[in-house]
């Protein structure tokens, strides 16, 4: 009884951090790309982005574990986790090939282009981390869609 009770906490705990995190990562994203100047601004960033990243991954994993496949919302949710997966994939090789792109090229189109990949890197990991976390709070206190009742 004590483990559900835990491990029901922990999910929650998770979703809630994951949140607040995505929050903080949206607006200091924001602040990136109005206020590109080389400050602190970028460390909090990568920080709290990175955090996220390693908080959703676990928030996949406890949901892995404990969420009920056989009922309709538990695979509406695994597949939400799947997707998060691979828009995670998806958006470190845009990020990736946007940094060389706007490494190698000085100026034109591409640069533009490598801009616009790394942007939009940033913002589907937050945007849909955010989703993601967000359906799983909302989720939480559904009879049937996890296991640890």
């Amino acid at each position: 009884m004590k483990k559900e009770k835990c491990s029901k906490a922990v999910i929650k705990y998770l979703s809630n951090l994951g949140i607040f995190l995505s929050i903080i990562s949206l607006s200091l994203a924001i602040l990136y790309f109005i206020f590109p100047v080389n400050s602190l601004l970028y460390d909090i960033l990568g920080y709290t982005l990175i955090v996220t990243w390693f908080l959703n991954a676990a928030l996949v994993y406890f949901t892995d574990i404990y969420l009920n496949k056989n009922f309709h919302i538990g695979k509406r949710i695994n597949r939400i986790s799947y997707y998060y997966l691979a828009l995670f994939i998806a958006s470190i090789l845009l990020m990736v090939f946007g940094v060389i792109f706007s490494a190698f090229i000085i100026s034109g189109i591409l640069l533009v282009l490598g801009n616009i990949m790394i942007i939009s890197g940033f913002l589907i990991t937050i945007l849909y981390g955010f989703h993601f976390c967000i359906v799983i709070f909302t989720n939480l206190n559904n009879r049937g869609v996890w296991n640890f009742e």
